[in-house]
């Protein structure tokens, strides 16, 4: 046992909420009910390797989790943040247009938009960059060779 002391471990899954019984491993765990929260920490990563739209989700879902999902104004922040220092012009984010119908590469149920003046003009087959500067969004071909970027979700186990 680790003398009675609750611990936090974290695993990069993606799973809704559910309670687990979790059996003591060596002295890693204490038998009992854990519950996984849906609060999942995005990690972000920037890959300066141009690839088209469909090409970077393969690469993201290979290496990370999948293409750059944004949630919120602090995701968008925390993602500029990520890619000031390694890119100055657009990259590929995880949205795209799936008739006629704006959807996350993940197939999260993030409604938060961050759209240039003017897009989407829906003009393309269209996939969705982030411009650098100022983190907007337009569609763009998706087709057209970007660096992208990834996420890689991170669930953590709490003891109730």
């Amino acid at each position: 046992m680790n003398g009675g002391k609750n611990k936090s471990v974290a695993f990069i899954i993606l799973f809704s909420v559910e309670t687990v019984f979790v059996e003591s491993v060596g002295n890693d765990f204490i038998t009992g009910l854990y519950t996984l929260y849906s609060c999942i920490a995005n990690k972000y990563h920037f890959v300066n390797n141009r690839k088209s739209w469909t090409e970077a989700q393969s690469y993201c879902r290979e290496h990370y989790s999948d293409l750059a999902t944004i949630d919120n104004m602090e995701d968008m922040e925390t993602l500029v943040n990520t890619v000031i220092s390694g890119h100055k012009r657009s990259i590929w984010i995880g949205l795209y247009n799936d008739i006629n119908s704006w959807s996350w590469s993940d197939q999260s149920k993030s409604a938060f938009r961050y759209w240039l003046s003017g897009k989407p003009d829906n003009r393309y087959n269209t996939c969705v960059s982030m411009s650098n500067y100022y983190g907007k969004w337009e569609d763009y071909p998706c087709e057209t060779q970007l660096p992208f970027s990834c996420y890689s979700g991170e669930l953590y186990i709490v003891r109730n």
